[in-house]
């Protein structure tokens, strides 16, 4: 039993100790703890398999916990090296077996260092499992090690002190716990109405992964990204822009810049079930307002887009054209020439050049989105194209140093094509740098915040605010002057409004369990939507219609109508809801005329219709698609819809109430 307690315990310290030393808190106690509960741990396991007798249950066993034991371990090791810390939500976000597949062809060494020593792990096992002893420990002795194994776990024992020091935050179960005031956040963001949007200037937005602002300091990294550097003083930039929880990797950057919510969603094991939920395809996000105002919108990444659920963000966010690794490799000269994550950056702009001009050709305002891939962690891959970083030989510094040369170009190709004086150039930090071999150089003094400088704005004053991921959403619509009505959750336009102060970092906390929720309850699609009512399966008789609508017939499962009058309505069959129910009215409308189209909800204290119990969506000529949120109301009777004040003709094509 010894040689296999020793033999274990020296295999599995592979992982833990790599764990320990890629930990961006190198804590020897932490070290020791993660040691002690090794062993802990092992002979809990040899002792468990002691008590059982040779043959194929303790083969079974044995396998089993091996296996699960060993994809933890090596998990953690995986974390820490990714990201320099334990596992957590954005951990499990790539938690799927696309993310999973294109990360393991991007560090196929670790997979296939995985397979020897999980084989080895296997051997060792199967070579002793039938020279063990058959004993009967005592269960306290096997739950004492247990407990002492889990205890002393410094992952575990963090993520649990961190989770109970997280009872103190608001967890919100319904709308009406959130307090919108004191956490700044906007609850008309909730409103998925469609207003009109009217196109201002082309957008071509450029996230940059990992390159953060640290990188153009030029007292700490001399020349490293002359051309960044540059624009930030030629454009304008904003300084503090720091990063919050749920932006910390790519898809929650991308979200949080171009939503105005971080990517957080439910937690546990199904961290990543936003992608399964229509990757917040209820929330108004840039790319959908610009669909609106009739842009041709592009997206282009050297990485896949199977990658981190990108293709379905892209997709629920009405982007024309997504193309990722996949779709843009056959288009290059050598389609071989590729780095671990996909295209190298410099075949990612050289194609980008030629999508700027097939856009700018169209006529239409347009919107191109590039994410670059060389600078990712945790080395980084420099375009072979590229010269080094002449001050200090490492690698993702060459590869910033390479990323701000191709940005450079770009930009300059730009400057001299005749659609640059309509377009408005965003650079911008997908997120911070995560562990990488440049950390060491990072002076310990400096206060880490994200890249954003947009060039052609006309704006050349320098806003000294402190900022988040979520405020640029609304400040680059500003920056374009594209004239719109929505609300994003959790920002507001830099240009002119009042943004976070240094004080309300105390809300932090309270605002992230709040945008979790909604993101989680509202801003997500859900499998286990109930139909509570129907128009289509309305008979005509059991709608009540006012004096001033004539002319009423249903047209497939919907309602044709004519309004003769200024007061309009119809009244749907009776419908109970209690306060508790999450519950939405989803309408697709057809007018002749702009207006707005209003909901009364009777209930059990007032049962007639009165103004105090109404909600508006604001209605355009054509077709409008209207969402009502009727979750804090306590509806007892019938709903009554009035379509608008103006006459005309009128059609429903779709009326639904659904509960979650």
């Amino acid at each position: 039993m010894k040689s296999m307690q020793t033999l274990f315990l020296l295999l599995f310290s592979l992982p833990v100790l790599a764990a320990q030393y890629f930990s961006l808190d190198l804590n020897p106690a932490n070290l020791l703890s993660a040691v002690l509960s090794l062993c802990a741990l092992v002979v809990f396991l040899s002792l468990v398999l002691a008590r059982l007798r040779p043959g194929m249950v303790r083969t079974a066993v044995g396998l089993t916990t091996t296996t699960t034991l060993a994809l933890y371990f090596f998990g953690q090791f995986l974390s820490f090296y990714l990201q320099g810390s334990y596992i957590n939500q954005q951990f499990y976000f790539h938690m799927n077996l696309a993310t999973l597949t294109e990360t393991w062809s991007a560090y196929w060494p670790l997979a296939a260092l995985f397979g020897v020593w999980l084989a080895l792990l296997w051997s060792c096992f199967l070579w002793f499992r039938n020279r063990l002893d058959t004993l009967r420990p005592a269960p306290a002795l096997l739950t004492l090690l247990l407990i002492a194994a889990l205890a002393l776990d410094p992952g575990l024992r963090q993520t649990a002190i961190a989770s109970l020091s997280n009872t103190d935050s608001d967890h919100p179960t319904s709308l009406s716990e959130v307090d919108w005031n004191r956490l700044k956040l906007n609850k008309a963001a909730l409103d998925a109405s469609i207003a009109p949007v009217s196109a201002g200037k082309n957008l071509v937005l450029v996230f940059m992964e990992g390159l953060e602002k640290l990188y153009t300091e030029e007292s700490i990294f001399p020349e490293l990204t002359p051309n960044l550097t540059r624009f930030g003083n030629e454009g304008w930039q904003l300084d503090n822009v720091f990063q919050i929880p749920g932006s910390e990797w790519t898809m929650g950057g991308l979200v949080a810049t171009l939503c105005g919510t971080p990517l957080l969603h439910d937690l546990g094991l199904d961290g990543n079930v936003v992608m399964f939920t229509g990757f917040l395809n209820q929330a108004t996000c840039v790319p959908d307002l610009l669909a609106r105002a009739g842009y041709r919108q592009t997206f282009m990444g050297g990485a896949s887009l199977e990658f981190a659920g990108k293709g379905e963000f892209l997709e629920a966010h009405n982007f024309d054209t997504a193309l990722g690794r996949e779709e843009l490799a056959p288009r290059l000269a050598n389609p071989d020439r590729l780095g671990g994550w996909g295209l190298f950056d410099e075949s990612l702009f050289d194609l980008a050049t030629g999508e700027f001009e097939r856009l700018a050709a169209t006529g239409s305002p347009f919107n191109l989105t590039l994410l670059t891939v060389d600078t990712h962690h945790p080395s980084g891959e420099p375009s072979p194209g590229c010269p080094p970083y002449e001050q200090i030989d490492n690698s993702i510094l060459h590869a910033v140093h390479c990323t701000d040369l191709l940005v450079g170009k770009f930009v300059n190709f730009m400057q001299h094509h005749p659609a640059w004086q309509d377009t408005v150039v965003v650079l911008v930090s997908d997120h911070l740098g995560m562990r990488n071999n440049a950390y060491s150089l990072f002076p310990d003094y400096y206060e880490r915040r994200l890249y954003f400088t947009a060039l052609n704005t006309g704006h050349q004053e320098q806003r000294q605010v402190i900022a988040t991921p979520m405020d640029l959403a609304p400040t680059i619509l500003d920056l374009l002057s594209v004239q719109q009505q929505a609300s994003f959750l959790a920002g507001s336009s830099l240009l002119n409004a009042e943004n976070l102060q240094a004080e309300d970092a105390g809300i932090e906390a309270d605002r992230s369990e709040a945008a979790r929720y909604i993101n989680s309850n509202y801003f997500s699609s859900r499998n286990n939507e109930q139909l509570l009512y129907s128009l289509a399966t309305s008979r005509l008789f059991e709608l009540d219609f006012s004096d001033d609508v004539s002319e009423q017939q249903r047209v497939n499962d919907g309602l044709l109508f004519t309004a003769t009058g200024d007061d309009p309505f119809i009244l749907l069959p009776e419908l109970t809801l209690d306060e508790a129910d999450q519950v939405r009215m989803y309408v697709t409308l057809e007018t002749e005329q702009a207006s707005t189209f209003t909901v009364y909800y009777p209930t059990e204290d007032e049962p007639g219709y009165s103004e105090a119990h109404t909600l508006h969506g604001t209605t355009v000529k054509g077709e409008n698609q209207l969402v009502f949120s009727l979750d804090l109301l306590a509806v007892s009777g019938r709903l009554r819809i009035d379509p608008g004040i103006n006459p005309g003709h009128f059609q429903i094509s779709r009326l639904e109430i659904r509960s979650q």
